[in-house]
């Protein structure tokens, strides 16, 4: 169960959805200083959503954090990486769809942080088929915002993406 994260309001599950979807990051901030692992878990559910918007403002959610945060809790967040590398590879049915886009997330906010994990992501992600338009996006939001880091495994998932259409 996701706990109710308490600060001077208190954030419920669906409180928090709509300060991802307002894209409220200061808030997001004061919410992760106080409790980072509730955050992460929250956010992380939501990149689950069948719903776009909501997915994306998840994703989002993760870049902004990343970018913020990170330099002073890079451990923290090569945790959320290494947790989503894992995902890609669960045998168990329960696939982490999001983890490309999660991952890469992170990534962008601080590319020199963790640059070690663009291919780390590519090959793991690279090998299925499912996960070919969530590394795709990964690997652009992290050519955005470090150019030329992720050039090359575009390239190729673009070329992967395109005979798979033929």
């Amino acid at each position: 169960m996701i706990k109710t994260i308490k600060c001077k309001e208190q954030f419920s599950p669906e409180r928090f959805k709509q300060l991802l979807l307002e894209e409220d990051t200061d808030t997001l901030i004061k919410l992760f200083d106080k409790d980072p692992s509730s955050v992460r878990r929250l956010i992380t559910r939501y990149s689950y959503s069948p719903n776009e918007d909501i997915q994306k403002a998840a994703i989002d959610g993760f870049y902004n954090l990343s970018k913020q945060r990170a330099i002073t809790q890079t451990n923290f967040f090569r945790e959320i990486i290494r947790r989503h590398i894992w995902g890609m590879n669960d045998e168990g049915g329960n696939i982490d769809w999001s983890a490309p886009e999660i991952i890469g997330a992170v990534i962008a906010g601080q590319p020199k942080l963790f640059y070690e994990f663009i291919s780390i992501m590519f090959y793991t992600a690279y090998e299925e088929p499912f996960f070919h338009t969530s590394l795709l996006k990964a690997l652009l939001m992290i050519e955005r915002s470090e150019p030329g880091a992720a050039k090359a495994f575009i390239k190729k998932t673009n070329s992967v993406i395109h005979n798979n259409d033929s």
